[in-house]
């Protein structure tokens, strides 16, 4: 009985099939107000509820706000990646990526689009361990990775609950003469669900951000339009970023592995409590508290 069971779920699973959901994602982005950013999204289709299969040759388009909308088609590993020019005025925008296929099915995603002028200061904030209520990130059919992450992050140093109001208050006098981003060690598929919890905490708002991306290059393409190429090894976000915001020049933590990613990249980092760091462009502060009431 159990074998024709068995035999009755395949056949329904290889006649009427299962899944067939898209799955597009895609970071926010930030760039300086006037110039352009490279977009790259990736679409996969999920099949027989684990795989999460590359949808090839798919056209994705792309717009920030309402501005010019362009298109690029997804290549073996399913990612597709655009040029595109970021407003003049500072502020965030709306970041669009949709798709239809042939059978009319659609899928779409918005994201921040951050237009900020190079020459205000950038703080980088790592955002794993700020003190607030833990989420449940995205799980099921496609969660194994996911919660392999919620693992790792779980093993992160993290301030208790009651330190909230002073982390809000610290990085909120911060904003007021700084851009604010986060990085995070989090997949890309919960990033909206990062600037939920962000903003439910009373956080100042800004873009998240993975610590590394992978990297892209432009090829020469059709009608003169770059071509954009997505790349396996991955690079740090912050030497990138840094290219761009000369300013850039600190980064909060509470953990010493991101306080060493920050110095490495030059930048002064600032370690709340008592994770071990030291060197000459390592400032401490014992509490979140601490922090608000004496700044940088």
């Amino acid at each position: 009985m159990r074998s024709k069971l068995l035999g009755l779920s395949l056949l329904l699973i290889v006649v009427g099939g299962c899944g067939g959901e898209y799955i597009l994602t895609v970071p926010d982005q930030v760039s300086s107000v006037g110039g352009d950013v490279t977009v790259v999204a990736r679409l996969q289709r999920n099949d027989f509820f684990i795989l999460n299969l590359a949808s090839v040759k798919s056209y994705l388009r792309f717009q920030i706000g309402d501005g010019l909308e362009r298109s690029a088609s997804t290549d073996k590993l399913g990612y597709s990646g655009v040029r595109l020019a970021v407003p003049k005025k500072p502020g965030r925008y709306d970041l669009a990526i949709r798709y239809q296929d042939d059978d009319g099915d659609e899928v779409a995603k918005t994201v921040g689009a951050y237009a900020w002028a190079p020459d205000k200061p950038v703080i980088a904030v790592d955002m794993d361990p700020l003190p607030r209520r833990r989420a449940k990130l995205t799980q099921g059919r496609k969660g194994w990775w996911t919660a392999l992450v919620k693992y790792t992050v779980d093993l992160l140093p993290r301030a208790t609950p009651a330190d909230a109001p002073s982390a809000r208050a610290a990085l909120a006098q911060l904003a007021e003469r700084a851009n604010i981003l986060y990085l995070t060690r989090r997949s890309v598929v919960n990033h909206l669900q990062c600037r939920s919890e962000l903003s439910q905490h009373g956080y100042p708002d800004g873009p998240v951000l993975m610590w590394r991306r992978q990297r892209w290059h432009l090829v020469p393409g059709r009608f003169k339009i770059p071509k954009v190429v997505v790349e396996s090894r991955l690079v740090s976000q912050i030497a990138e970023l840094r290219k761009t915001f000369t300013k850039m020049s600190v980064g909060i933590s509470q953990s010493s592995l991101a306080g060493r990613a920050f110095v490495e990249a030059g930048m002064t980092a600032v370690i709340v409590g008592d994770a071990p760091l030291d060197g000459e462009k390592v400032m401490r502060v014992a509490t979140w508290k601490e922090l608000a009431e004496k700044g940088l």
